[in-house]
């Protein structure tokens, strides 16, 4: 079947991690978490006072260094997995993403990280998630699927999470929160959250992750592949 590149889009809050993380264990498929990578600069951007210079913002992107590590994510030799799951990272992940420079920097370590597993053929194939993977990172993703489920679902599937880990939530506030974040990532000018045109879509609204993860698995056994 050759090296393939799975292209998971769609907004936050839609459990797009969730399904590529077991996507990929079940095909034995690189997982990349795009997300994750921009949440990490965000916690340095913070730390440093949040600096809009390009000259600031190129230096950030370049020498943040972000390893995926047995479910963990460090950043700058920090364990931040949890760090950056709040609400107050999630926010400056939205800001820093606007910047033309530093989607550009990750841009390129994503396709040099598929490439490096490629080569080394250590993985069948690599899946990322995001909100630009199938329209901006990688066009020509062999598999290219767009995640969706309405702001209001969203915010209840956060609800619940919050909850879970004790900590305080509440609905409006989480629903606004996420309406915010949509109308950024779909309005900004460089990459703007939309599904690719050869994207299949998938509306999670009545689905598990079981069966949205059956769905994508059985897209990808049949070799339901992107018509380029």
């Amino acid at each position: 079947m050759g090296f393939k590149i799975i292209a998971i889009d769609g907004p936050t809050g839609v459990g797009k991690s969730t399904i590529a993380r077991q996507l990929a264990g079940k095909l034995d498929y690189l997982y990349v978490d795009t997300g994750a990578m921009f949440r990490c600069l965000a916690w340095s951007w913070a730390a440093q006072g949040c600096p809009e210079s390009d000259e600031s913002l190129e230096k950030l992107g370049d020498q943040t260094k972000i390893v995926f590590e047995n479910e963990k994510v460090i950043c700058d030799d920090t364990d931040v997995t949890q760090e950056i799951r709040t609400e107050q990272i999630s926010a400056q992940a939205s800001k820093i993403s606007r910047f033309p420079s530093i989607r550009e920097v990750m841009k390129k370590q994503q396709r040099a990280l598929v490439e490096e597993v490629r080569r080394s053929e250590s993985y069948h194939g690599a899946v990322l998630e995001g909100r630009d993977i199938g329209t901006v990172v990688f066009p020509a993703a062999e598999f290219k699927f767009y995640v969706d489920a309405s702001p209001e679902i969203r915010a209840k599937r956060r609800l619940l999470q919050l909850r879970e880990r004790k900590e305080d939530a509440d609905y409006e506030k989480i629903l606004a929160d996420l309406r915010k974040r949509d109308y950024q990532d779909q309005n900004r000018k460089i990459a703007p959250l939309k599904p690719a045109e050869e994207s299949i879509i998938v509306d999670t609204a009545s689905l598990s992750v079981e069966d949205v993860l059956d769905y994508l698995l059985d897209c990808v056994a049949t070799e339901k592949e992107i018509s380029q």
